[in-house]
């Protein structure tokens, strides 16, 4: 942060007297321009992809670790400055392009919680290459592999970098060696969490381990909280968010955003030990991302809302949340209790025994739990 940053957030303080004036620094799911403690992981991801700078085809690397190391904050970063050092500044109109020398070099970044099947992964990465839209319907799988080997036929060479592989809902490493098989031109680093010894497939020529955070994220919390908040973030409570999160840079940011979230709700002006202890309880350690839950389709969505609505958080059985959901919506309750079902699949949810009175013989029903901080999303919906 510069002198003229720190300036401006004392003026925010003394003029709207607010502890929050940078939501974005505090949001787990956005990731800084410049991420912290990781320059060694810059050097290891830049000599991976080293022909690039001589406008060739670097090999396909793999990116991995744990959640909350940071694969999401380096990638994304990687890729937004290497779009604007090395990226074509004159965007493709139409797939063809006639009396190409073939001097550009393209860099595209991909969130497989969004394009999560072979079409929308193509569609994504069209859609980010092209100026023209790319159609939603109407347009097959075949015809859009076809646009793309075009433009990477028009282009030096095309990186592509596809996050959040190997979750429940996305697609995995293998799916990109098939995916991107066509494209001579094409090179891509994929980004996941599980250990290559895992993987039984063959592994891309190189691979980039990025461990949890250790003392870094001590300075992680520092640097996002004096963004973020109007006044310092004490190292004691940065110290305290770190060592509860075990190297885990989401979890830390969630339980500070919303210590900080309520200690204003109390009308405070800083962070007291209470805030840090209601961040932290609220965050359940081995919850799923809340960019995992924003990236959930509009009646997945739906379906969490009415379930925080209706208080309907463990308590109720499966049958009856979906029962209740579905009269307050235009989905069916087939729909609904599909998608309740599904949602626990993905880990979104937690299957839970409920009571049901009077013990009874045989198996007892399941409701489902929030697996994610609900006040944290509420907080970046606005509410």
């Amino acid at each position: 942060m510069d002198l003229t940053e720190r300036i401006e957030r004392r003026r925010n303080r003394s003029s709207n007297n607010e502890l929050i004036v940078d939501r974005d620094s505090l949001n787990p799911a956005m990731h800084l321009s410049e991420p912290v403690g990781r320059e060694t992981l810059f050097e290891a991801l830049l000599d991976a992809i080293d022909p690039l700078f001589d406008h060739a085809v670097p090999p396909n690397t793999y990116v991995w670790g744990p959640q909350g190391s940071g694969k999401s904050a380096i990638v994304t970063a990687l890729v937004s400055v290497l779009d604007t050092e090395m990226g074509a500044h004159d965007s493709f109109y139409t797939a063809t392009r006639s009396g190409s020398d073939r001097d550009d070099v393209r860099v595209v970044y991909l969130d497989a919680r969004r394009a999560a099947s072979r079409f929308r992964l193509y569609r994504e990465l069209l859609d980010s290459l092209l100026v023209e839209s790319v159609p939603r319907r109407g347009v097959s799988t075949d015809a859009l592999r076809e646009r793309i080997e075009t433009v990477t036929a028009a282009s030096e060479t095309v990186l592509v970098a596809v996050d959040h592989l190997g979750e429940q809902t996305t697609v995995d490493l293998a799916d990109l060696y098939t995916f991107f098989e066509p494209f001579e031109d094409l090179a891509w680093i994929g980004v996941g969490r599980t250990p290559p010894e895992k993987l039984s497939l063959p592994m891309p020529e190189q691979q980039i381990h990025v461990p949890a955070y250790t003392y870094e994220l001590v300075d992680i919390l520092t640097v996002r909280g004096s963004r973020g908040l109007s006044q310092t973030l004490d190292h004691v409570h940065a110290q305290r968010l770190a060592d509860w999160a075990d190297g885990d840079a989401h979890n830390a940011l969630a339980a500070l955003f919303l210590a900080a979230s309520n200690a204003e709700t109390d009308g405070a002006t800083r962070l007291r030990d209470e805030d840090i202890d209601a961040g932290r309880a609220a965050v359940p350690r081995d919850g799923v991302p809340i960019g995992q839950v924003l990236a959930l389709s509009d009646n997945e969505r739906l379906v969490l809302d009415q379930l925080l609505e209706l208080s309907l958080d463990g308590e109720a059985r499966i049958e009856t949340a979906a029962e209740q959901i579905a009269e307050r919506t235009d989905l069916t309750h087939g729909t609904v209790k599909r998608l309740l079902y599904e949602l626990a699949q993905f880990g979104v949810l937690e299957r839970r025994e409920v009571s049901v009175g009077a013990q009874v013989a045989g198996r007892r029903p399941s409701g489902v739990a929030l697996n994610f901080a609900p006040r944290l999303l509420t907080a970046l919906q606005g509410g």
